[in-house]
């Protein structure tokens, strides 16, 4: 196993501050300057991988890039998330009971009720005359669909940002217990009002499941409704303010969707293309590998750099630019693979609804300036703050 780091690598701490809009796209260029892969020697040394062709080559291989040790940097197996940090069989069995709340056939259910979410929130919106979009549509959207699509009780859910927060400061630092403790002592309550109240929903439902022929225990319980909790609304509210900034800093192309909103979904693809909100998910090789034309050593950390592949120029020319017109597909932004995110359908669908309203709108228009974040638990990119107004019609 190698554990020590090459001091003269290509420097990339993932939880540094200074990596965020636009010094981040910087870094991933310069690291793809020198190839598929470059060795970090930061928290305990790892490969980061920028290639899309190598990205994607990885992510379909889970024998060679096991996700059993964490999906995020250093690879030292202590915060391991239901099902992204498990691999087969156990990560099968997890991933299939979770799909059971965000099937297909679940979410096309749930359309009309997102969409009134959508409007409501739209609408409330621009009768307050703009504000934060953020903290007005991005994320209590995800966080009212988590009530419905889960069956977390809204004073639960009202809690998830605060915690989650808490969780990304804390997260290196902390010892890994501590910094879960009080997402994980909720999510024990809401297990415990289910079995008092019983309720007909996923979090009911949960309480009988079983994995892999056994009952599943209390631990994996909570693990997965944290990841609910947790991924189920950092994405989705990060990608829907992204689609809103975007609207402003580009105004062509806000003019073409509202004179063809059947033109959202591709707006949406580029846009996760272009600012993917997941960014980066580390493995750790089990055999010798190569990864860009280099050696990696068995026991080695590979961070996979989902945001640099998507602006990858031999996949995407002139990757750097927003374009709605362009052909998306194959964009990495929900991963590749037995880990490609479970809740896409769902995410775009509540992306795409809130686009097709808000090109019903006036003109939306910026009413301050945007504040981005860092890398938060070193993956995870978005605005904190997105001051916003619609145009007032003459």
């Amino acid at each position: 196993m190698s554990t020590v780091a090459d001091p003269t690598g290509f420097g990339f701490d993932p939880y540094d501050p200074e990596l965020t809009e636009p010094a981040v796209w910087n870094r991933y260029r310069a690291a793809q300057n020198l190839g598929g892969a470059v060795r970090a020697p930061d928290r305990d040394g790892f490969w980061l991988v920028t290639s899309y062709d190598e990205v994607r080559t990885a992510l379909r291989d889970p024998a060679t890039f096991s996700s059993a040790s964490g999906h995020r940097i250093p690879t030292d197996g202590s915060r391991r998330a239901i099902p992204i940090d498990f691999d087969p069989p156990l990560h099968t069995a997890y991933r299939a009971l979770m799909a059971e709340a965000l099937s297909p056939a679940r979410v096309r259910a749930l359309r009309p009720f997102l969409a009134e979410v959508v409007t409501r929130l739209v609408d409330d919106f621009a009768a307050a005359g703009g504000g934060d979009f953020v903290s007005a549509v991005a994320l209590p959207l995800p966080l009212q669909v988590l009530t419905e699509l889960v069956g977390f009780s809204g004073e639960t859910v009202a809690q998830f940002r605060t915690l989650t927060e808490e969780l990304w400061s804390r997260y290196v630092d902390v010892d890994p217990a501590e910094s879960h403790r009080r997402l994980w002592e909720l999510m024990r309550a809401e297990l415990a009002d289910h079995r008092a109240r019983p309720r007909d929903d996923f979090l009911g439902s949960l309480l009988h499941a079983e994995i892999e022929g056994r009952p599943i225990r209390e631990d994996e319980q909570v693990g997965i409704l944290a990841t609910f909790a947790v991924a189920g609304h950092e994405t989705t509210m990060n990608a829907a303010a992204t689609l809103a900034w975007l609207l402003v800093e580009h105004p062509e192309a806000q003019a073409a969707l509202r004179a063809d909103p059947t033109r959202a979904r591709a707006f949406v693809e580029e846009m996760l293309r272009h600012r993917s909100p997941a960014q980066n998910f580390a493995r750790r090789t089990t055999c010798p590998a190569r990864v860009g034309g280099t050696a990696v050593a068995e026991g080695d950390a590979v961070l996979l750099s989902l945001a640099a592949a998507n602006r990858d120029p031999e996949r995407f020319p002139d990757p750097d630019r927003f374009d709605p017109d362009r052909d998306a597909r194959g964009h990495l932004a929900f991963g590749w693979g037995i880990h490609q995110c479970i809740g896409a359908p769902l995410a775009r669908t509540e992306l795409v609804l809130l686009l097709e309203e808000l090109a019903a709108r006036p003109p939306l228009c910026a009413a301050g300036p945007p504040v981005w974040s860092s890398l938060q638990g070193g993956n995870h990119l978005g605005l904190t703050h997105l001051p916003l107004l619609f145009e007032e019609e003459t």
